[in-house]
């Protein structure tokens, strides 16, 4: 029953063997100053895009204009009126309501609404009302929309960028935090080594006064042991000294205080070491990143060479209008398919000469497609290269470690033995103190294996983009 009960209990310790790096990871992205930046990176990045594809919405606008004119007036209007010219005060006003579209191949189309009012001192008002509706279209660089869905696709790409790129940013920052992680387990398991080495040093000089006081021991042995006994105090302070920074920088990062409890020691008998995750470089978020940055390029370059099409423009109009003293009927006059009809058609043509500005943002536009794919390239490279030293230097750390482990059994036999020889006479002090040392430093080369394996498993994590999928997963 009790075998029992210890097994569960090394199950659950086993299975919250890295609880603690989970729980700081959680609130470094719930909490850390750089990863809410780096979202909003993103946020804006959406709004760019949402804005864009929002500039071919339906607008309304409202026009109104008064006027109170004392000059003299001459139209086909007063002709009808007066014979000539109209030289007394004439007071109009005007409302005009327009409905308006644009649309993604490049068109847009209006419709307007025009009422007037014409008062004129000794004679009765008048009233007008236009309808009017219009349409344009661009035949050239938008023609069919293709560069509006150039731009939107640009933006698109953008986003994509923005998106890999600010998660290259978290990821890298908590990866930071993984370091700073294992830099503090790392302090942590010294602080414990570096006590027993001190719980050590108090009963070996214990041991020496008592024989320096039967006289079974020179003085000598006793300076040597207190000597041993400062410095093994002096190596645990400099541990705990080194374990309190390792945890404030942790407490910066995640923006609170993490106690000691939270940090899992290297050399706990609960450790477990993390399995190497399985990923493709081709992941990586840096290289997605240039990726989504080389199609926003390419994209803009087409953009650019559109830019080069004379501006055509072609616009078809149909307008109805009225004016009558009753405002009723110069409504109903006014309105699209009355006899007073105008109808026109018109082709604009505007083409810049040598268009210079336009093939200067040509180049531009091509030197960064050209730098992009570069980067690109190489970083692709660079990432296969890096993968493969951190598999290989996985692999000599596993065999270090199985090294390290069989050479730490075997100096803590050899204190063991020296010991023994020294209680009996056999061996001198200096021999104790060596294996002693021997011990100390085989313990910290093998935590600090330890330490070095767990931050490349993690760094392989992110090369393959998914550090932070990888920590949130961990048992």
């Amino acid at each position: 029953m009790t075998k029992l009960i210890v097994f569960f209990s090394l199950f659950i310790w086993g299975a919250s063997t890295h609880a603690g790096l989970k729980k700081i990871a959680q609130d470094f992205l719930e909490n850390n100053s750089q990863v809410k930046v780096a979202e909003a990176e993103v946020s804006l990045a959406e709004l760019d895009l949402r804005s864009f594809e929002l500039t071919r919405n339906t607008n309304l606008s409202l026009e109104s204009n008064y006027s109170d004119s004392q000059s003299a007036n001459f139209s086909a209007f007063a002709v009808r009126l007066t014979g000539g010219a109209f030289v007394q005060p004439i007071v109009t006003s005007s409302h005009a309501l327009t409905v308006g579209k644009d649309f993604n191949w490049g068109g847009s189309l209006s419709f307007s609404n025009t009422y007037q009012s014409i008062k004129i001192p000794g004679l009765s008002g008048v009233t007008g009302f236009e309808q009017a509706i219009t349409y344009n279209q661009n035949l050239g660089e938008n023609l069919f929309g293709r560069t509006f869905y150039l731009q939107r696709d640009e933006f698109a790409f953008n986003l994509g960028f923005t998106k890999a790129d600010s998660e290259n940013t978290i990821q890298n920052s908590l990866l930071n935090l993984v370091n700073n992680y294992y830099n503090a387990a790392l302090n942590k398991a010294l602080v414990k080594l570096q006590s027993e080495a001190k719980q050590r040093a108090k009963r070996r000089l214990s041991l020496i006064k008592r024989r320096v006081r039967d006289g079974l021991r020179e003085k000598v042995d006793r300076i040597q042991a207190e000597i041993s006994l400062f410095q093994a105090e002096e190596a645990v302070k400099t541990a705990q000294q080194n374990f309190t920074s390792a945890l404030e920088s942790l407490s910066t990062a995640v923006h609170r205080g993490v106690p000691a409890e939270e940090v899992l020691s290297l050399n706990d008998d609960v450790f477990k070491m993390t399995d190497i995750p399985s990923g493709e470089a081709d992941q990586n978020k840096n290289v997605m990143a240039l990726k989504e940055l080389v199609k926003s390029r390419e994209l803009n370059l087409s953009r650019t060479e559109k830019a080069l099409i004379p501006d055509i423009n072609l616009s078809l109009a149909a307008t109805n209008n009225d004016f009558n003293v009753n405002s009723s009927d110069a409504i109903s006059g006014g309105l699209l398919g009355k006899p007073n009809r105008d109808l026109r058609a018109s082709l604009n043509v505007s083409w810049e000469l040598g268009s210079e500005p336009e093939k200067v943002e040509k180049t531009r536009s091509l030197v960064n497609l050209k730098t992009s794919k570069l980067q690109l390239e190489r970083l692709q490279k660079n990432v296969i290269q890096t993968e493969k030293s951190i598999k290989d230097q996985i692999n000599l750390l596993s065999a270090n470690l199985k090294s390290s482990k069989k050479r730490l059994q075997l100096a803590r036999k050899a204190l063991k033995e020296y010991n023994k020889l020294y209680e009996r006479g056999r061996a001198d002090l200096d021999r104790l103190i060596q294996a002693e040392e021997t011990l100390i430093d085989t313990e910290i080369s093998h935590i600090q294996y330890l330490a070095q394996r767990e931050r490349l498993i993690h760094s392989l994590a992110f090369l393959y983009g998914d550090l932070r999928g990888f920590l949130l997963a961990a048992n």
